[in-house]
């Protein structure tokens, strides 16, 4: 039957634009990219009601309904689909939040996407005459459907979705339990609602074609998990014997990658999820030809010479160039749903060659070589390698550390873990990192590391270390008589590979030389450390800076001593200003720059011809406190990304005359309408009369996007409720109403940091809480210097708190 002439697009996508807003939701308004295949497309739709949108595309629309349980591949069950509405063909790619209030509102999931083809003649006279027969070609929906129209007397037109009996009919036919993600983008529906990443990229409709017809579907098995890896031995020299092959020992970080159904994932060897740092390695396993895949092998950077270089790889991950890497694959551990671990090591092998034979992607196949191990052993390390790995060729993998797998070096290079520095004269950071080794019998010093650190270097260290700080040493080491005096010491130490001449005659490196931190280790435990940690006395301790309280300087630092573990977090690598006392608090200095003579515990911020400051640790607090410090106010950003804040602040500022209860209902209200498009915060009263409501954020978003966000969220909330709040900083406007100070959130803006002293009556304290205790306080400035340190820190999982601001309420908030 010929098809049917097509109407006119303005004619069928009618009433799907006069349902919509297009200044308020994110949804496209309607092109025209017709393919050569009609497009079958299924989005699950989070709204009022939980539902799936089956649409296929027809007459130059999509044609859709909304099947309300999901379609089912048993042909027993018969699915209630309601037609709906057309939608322009663009809709298909469509992922993400419809704003609360909005036709349709919630958050729409990309279920399946791929082609169909008609079985019953035109698919526009099918659709007609009431039953719509089709073969669905993807990783969800495959074989034989029917779309049968019911007779009923209700305005809903309503249709049956049912599957056919065939090769892929299944009496197990939940689809929607089985299949949770989205197909474009590996996401679920709480990682859409925050505005995650996408864990892969979307499959196009060829793509998908391939992958029904292909002997091997791609991606259609569940997503391996994480293996603890087999690790080798050391061995002095290389094993003999027919029964060994020999790989090249690559130096680089230890990763499994896992691809399925679920999406890719990228493992470190203790089974962190790394796939945000390495999404090229996690594209290229999803692109493999298999159902499901997981190998193990090493992310590397090549040098000019073709040798692996982790100082190369370090300085990649660190610039955001992890384009560079890629991963040399040297064993299969899953394929096609099988576990190949109990296969020998030259089976595995074969089956990851081939699986790789066609790839142009960054996975390469790890190749081994039969022989004499010495002269290979030999061959290697004369090309610049650092040695080889031998491995019995019939041996299983097994989990763990086994004799199987030999480690061979040709230089000595090491994994050592940090356990504190010696301070710099030179005003540098630090002089020398010191250096442990895990033994049997706990942490043993084995020397200092003196060389190796490039100016890059020592700024990645440099917060590093300002995080750890414990002063003085706060765990057994072995060999602590040699470790030299003036350490200090760091309460997590954290793991790092050096290179060195040799060992001496008591166990120490020899011409140590850092190479990078290990960042795919897990370092040793965080050990306990009291609250106050103790410096030298500041000077003018018995002045009195705070006259109507009798609070003294010496009281000021010695506050800032004790709150140090709570406030260094907040400090980390974050530029700050201080608001400066010399005198009394009747006179103050706001100070952005580093003063003369400011150094101990103090970090340079380069950004343009002065620096900022930086604040390391306890001892940084110590010296500001000696320098009179009395307010310490931090940027949104870290000084390791100034662009890319990694915190939001809503100052929630009311009239003088306001009572607080209505402030603290407020910020109440600001949480649920932040926690409404999937943003958690946590409050902080200031010390003054009001509360920061303060977001963690991923740093994925630049200040303009940011900024953007918050003044389009504070001036909502002022148009919706304009009797409670005001978005601008008039004074005269403010009258009987709170001011939401949004303004915090441009770059080299300051925000008042958590534990921070105030200058003001009462010497009183920026005090985070909990929402609960929130509820019970009676004055934003309810804590002082002294009843603060009586507190517990209430912001528990703020700093593991992972979140963006989701592409929908960004570009929602750009129109207000």
């Amino acid at each position: 039957m010929p098809a049917r002439a097509r109407r006119p697009e303005a004619d069928t996508l009618a009433a799907y634009r006069a349902r919509r807003d297009f200044s308020v939701t994110p949804e496209p308004q309607g092109g025209v990219s017709r393919g050569a295949r009609p497009r079958l497309v299924v989005q699950r739709h989070f709204a009022r009601r939980e539902h799936f949108d089956l649409r296929l595309e027809m007459d130059g629309v999509l044609k859709s309904w909304a099947v309300t349980r999901g379609p089912s591949s048993n042909p027993a069950d018969k699915r209630l689909a309601v037609r709906t509405e057309d939608h322009p063909l663009d809709y298909g790619d469509f992922e993400g939040l419809i704003p609360k209030g909005e036709y349709g509102g919630g958050t729409v999931m990309l279920w399946e996407d791929t082609t169909y083809a008609p079985e019953n003649g035109d698919p526009l006279a099918a659709l007609e005459k009431g039953e719509i027969k089709f073969e669905a070609q993807g990783d969800r929906m495959r074989g034989g459907w029917v779309l049968v129209r019911m007779k009923s007397r209700e305005k809903a037109e309503n249709w049956l979705l049912i599957k056919e009996r065939d090769a892929f009919a299944d009496a197990d036919g939940d689809l929607p339990q089985r299949f949770e993600t989205s197909v474009a983008t590996g996401r679920t529906r709480a990682e859409i609602e925050r505005g995650a990443k996408a864990r892969r990229r979307k499959a196009p409709a060829a793509r998908a074609r391939k992958a029904y017809w292909s002997d091997k579907p791609i991606a259609s098995a569940p997503t391996p998990k994480f293996v603890a890896p087999q690790l080798c031995e050391t061995a002095a020299r290389p094993p003999e014997g027919a029964d060994w092959i020999f790989e090249l020992k690559y130096d680089g970080y230890r990763l499994q990658l896992a691809t399925g159904a679920d999406g890719a994932v990228v493992y470190t060897r203790s089974g962190l999820d790394w796939t945000n740092r390495f999404p090229g390695l996690a594209r290229a396993a999803f692109a493999l030809p298999c159902r499901n895949a997981l190998l193990d092998g090493e992310a590397v950077v090549f040098n000019e010479k073709g040798l692996s270089d982790f100082a190369l790889l370090v300085s990649a991950l660190e610039a955001g160039r992890s384009e560079r890497v890629e991963l040399v694959a040297f064993d299969l551990l899953v394929l096609d749903e099988a576990d190949l671990r109990r296969k020998p090591l030259r089976a595995r092998k074969a089956l990851l060659k081939e699986l790789l034979a066609s790839s142009q992607s960054p996975i390469r196949y790890g190749d081994y070589i039969d022989g004499d191990g010495a002269t290979v052993f030999r061959q290697a390390t004369q090309a610049g390698a650092e040695g080889i790995i031998a491995k019995r060729a019939d041996a299983p993998y097994r989990s763990g550390r086994f004799a199987d797998w030999l480690k061979i070096k040709g230089d000595f290079r090491e994994d050592v873990v940090i356990i504190g520095y010696r301070p710099s004269e030179k005003g540098e950071s630090f002089a020398s990192l010191v250096a442990a080794k895990e033994t049997p019998e706990g942490l043993r010093y084995v020397g200092r590391i003196g060389t190796g650190y490039g100016a890059a270097t020592r700024q990645t260290l440099a917060p590093l270390l300002a995080r750890r700080v414990r002063g003085e040493k706060p765990y057994d080491i072995l060999a602590a008589d040699s470790i030299p005096k003036g350490v200090v010491y760091l309460e997590a130490p954290f793991p790092a590979e050096v290179r060195f001449g040799g060992w001496t005659m008591d166990g120490q490196m020899r011409q140590a030389r850092f190479i990078g931190v290990r960042e795919d280790v897990r370092a040793a435990p965080k050990q306990k450390s009291d609250a106050a940690q103790k410096f030298a006395r500041v000077t003018h301790a018995s002045r009195v800076v705070f006259p109507a309280d009798g609070v003294t300087k010496g009281q000021i630092a010695e506050y800032y001593d004790a709150i140090a573990p709570r406030m260094a977090p907040h400090l980390a690598d974050r530029p700050i200003s201080l608001l400066r006392a010399p005198e009394t608090v009747e006179e103050l200095f706001f100070q952005r720059h580093p003063l003369k003579g400011m150094t101990k515990g103090i970090l340079k911020v380069p950004d343009g011809d002065a620096p900022y400051i930086a604040l390391d640790g306890a001892l940084g607090l110590h010296t500001a406190a000696q320098f009179g410090a009395i307010e310490i106010h931090g940027w949104m950003s870290l000084a390791s990304d100034l662009d890319r804040p990694d915190r939001m602040v809503f100052d929630l500022d009311p009239d003088e005359d306001l009572p607080f209860a209505q402030v603290r209902r407020a910020a109440v209200d600001m949480r649920d309408y932040l926690s409404d498009i999937g943003l958690k915060s946590w409050p902080m009263i200031t010390g003054g009369k009001g509360v920061h409501v303060v977001l963690p954020l991923d740093r994925s978003l630049a200040y303009a996007e940011t900024e953007v966000f918050a003044a389009g969220f504070a001036r909502g909330l002022a148009r919706q409720e304009p009797k409670r709040f005001v978005a601008t900083m008039s004074k005269r406007r403010r009258e009987g109403r709170i001011f939401i100070d949004w303004l915090r959130n441009k770059k080299t803006a300051t925000a008042i940091l958590p534990w921070s002293l105030r200058a003001r009556p009462g010497a009183t304290v920026a005090t985070p809480l909990s929402w609960k205790i929130l509820d019970e306080v009676e004055s934003a400035n309810a804590f002082d210097l002294r009843s603060a340190l009586r507190l517990t820190d209430e912001w528990r999982g703020f700093f593991e708190t992972t979140q963006t601001i989701a592409e929908g309420a960004l570009s929602f908030m750009r129109g207000v």
